[in-house]
């Protein structure tokens, strides 16, 4: 026979308990921290975004290089696609990151 459980989130889903159907005792089953895992707002500087980005750029820039040398043409279209994505979520994260700080300062 199976349990009844009645799920709460006193504090609007930041933290979830249960408890059996009937009673008053709750056990916490998650919590902020496991829903969310890191803080939801990210406030990266320019410098830091530039930072990983460049990285990742240079490091499919020596693939893509290395594709053509090798004349792997295939090779060479999915990093070109992956490298078109990449500009797609630096400008992403820069809009979000730009959100963020503004946000926080509205606080």
């Amino acid at each position: 026979m199976a349990i009844d459980y009645i799920y709460e989130s006193p504090d609007g889903g930041k933290t979830v308990t249960r408890r059996k159907f009937g009673e008053r005792e709750k056990e916490i089953i998650l919590t902020e921290k496991d829903v969310i895992g890191e803080p939801v707002l990210s406030t990266l500087t320019e410098e830091q975004i530039e930072t990983k980005f460049s990285k990742l750029k240079n490091k499919l820039k020596t693939v893509h290089t290395r594709a053509n040398w090798t004349q792997d043409y295939t090779m060479a279209r999915h990093v070109k696609e992956t490298e078109e994505l990449l500009s797609k979520l630096e400008h992403d994260v820069r809009i979000a990151s730009e959100s963020a700080k503004l946000a926080l300062k509205n606080l």
